[in-house]
């Protein structure tokens, strides 16, 4: 009698298993043909076709452009110094009678010296007419440098070796120019008598070259009236050429 409820009992406890491992492979099955379907969706609506990648040049957001110009534009005057002064000394050193009047007409010998002479008066010149640019103290820099760095290299190329010679000489140089420009300042400010006297004292120390610094003196007022006609735009990228002294 034991043993039939025994045998009984187990006989219900396989069923009720059955039943429940029935129930889960149903509903495995069922999951298993939603996942197909989903996959069989989503296979439909894929395309084995590269996305196209953006073509062309990126271009930032007029917004950020704009506060990106204003951010920077104090800094641009500072690194565009150096080579607009160098576009500017080029003009500065083309000038078309050092033979036939520095040397010929005021007898002034061919020199290192007469060469830095008359080069600072042109650079004088030039420098008249950026000071009315609101980024002159950096043009003018540049200008400056690109002058001295010149200056270095024909001494150099003369068969200078010693730098402190150089140094010495470049430093000497330095004192000069100051001088000169501003004796050129101070004549160009006042008067022709003035100017004249600038003239001869740093360009044209001859006694009786006095039609040679009067030639002078005429022709940095034709040259000053040239270089205030021309636009800043044209003289910052070298635009212009002086003319003869007696032409």
């Amino acid at each position: 009698m034991n043993r039939g409820l025994l045998v009984g009992r187990a006989v219900c406890q396989n069923r009720a298993r059955s039943e429940v491992v029935g129930r889960a492979l149903a509903q495995h099955r069922a999951l298993g043909a939603l996942s197909v379907k989903h996959m069989v969706a989503l296979r439909a609506t894929y395309s084995t076709t590269p996305t196209p990648t953006p073509t062309g040049r990126f271009v930032l957001p007029e917004k950020y452009a704009n506060m990106l110009r204003n951010l920077l534009q104090p800094f641009v005057p500072r690194y565009q110094g150096p080579a607009i002064g160098l576009a500017i000394y080029k003009s500065c050193t083309t000038y078309p009678d050092f033979d036939a009047f520095w040397l010929a007409q005021c007898n002034m010998p061919h020199t290192f010296q007469t060469w830095f002479s008359t080069t600072s008066f042109y650079v004088w010149m030039a420098m008249v007419r950026l000071r009315a640019s609101p980024h002159a103290k950096y043009y003018m820099q540049g200008l400056i440098d690109a002058f001295f760095r010149d200056a270095e290299a024909k001494m150099r190329a003369s068969g200078v070796t010693s730098g402190r010679i150089v140094n010495d000489t470049l430093k000497d140089l330095v004192s000069s120019f100051k001088g000169t420009v501003m004796s050129l300042d101070e004549g160009f400010a006042t008067s022709d008598a003035v100017l004249a006297a600038a003239v001869w004292r740093n360009l044209v120390p001859e006694d009786e070259a006095v039609l040679q610094v009067d030639a002078v003196v005429r022709f940095v007022r034709e040259q000053l009236s040239m270089l205030d006609a021309c636009k800043m735009e044209d003289v910052l990228v070298g635009g212009f050429k002086f003319g003869p002294v007696m032409g």
